[in-house]
């Protein structure tokens, strides 16, 4: 027969077991949502910096970062634009030059950068115009389907 006191002992014990586990739980839980904050769509210009993609960096990162930036922290907005416009410069102009291409997609983003920071009044403001800008290239008109403003700004990277 057990006794009130070995039974007390005996439940204290498995409570501990799944309080311990809870807790764990909880901890890991708020360790994976700390971690996925962090990971959300950016701000500003300078969020989330981060390595160039491979595919882009080993040949073309001295041409895409003109202005000293560290190829292991360029912020998610800058990568995202220039991995779309070297993949999509490679796929629309078979013979360009790897430095070519790398001077014109660098050059488009500061100038593109540079417009929106000049002539909006806020950062804030200024990021979601090159956001939006961003998203009409992507679509099916892209380039076409840009004001001349922003036409201008790519066409004089080109020459």
């Amino acid at each position: 027969m057990i006794s009130v006191h070995g039974r007390r002992f005996r439940f204290n014990r498995i409570a501990s077991g799944i309080m311990k586990r809870r807790f764990s739980l909880l901890i890991l839980a708020l360790l994976v949502l700390t971690a996925c904050g962090s990971s959300g769509k950016p701000k500003s210009f300078s969020e989330q910096p981060g390595p160039l993609p491979e595919r882009i960096s080993a040949e073309l990162a001295d041409h895409l970062l003109q202005r000293g930036e560290d190829p292991e922290l360029v912020p998610l907005v800058q990568r995202n634009f220039l991995e779309g416009c070297v993949t999509g410069g490679f796929a629309r102009v078979d013979s360009i030059s790897n430095a070519a291409l790398g001077n014109t997609c660098a050059c488009s983003y500061y100038g593109l950068k540079e417009y929106v920071l000049e002539n909006t009044p806020t950062k804030i403001a200024a990021f979601e115009l090159f956001e939006d800008i961003d998203k009409s290239l992507k679509e099916e008109e892209g380039y076409a389907g840009l004001s001349s403003n922003y036409k201008e700004i790519f066409a004089a990277c080109q020459s």
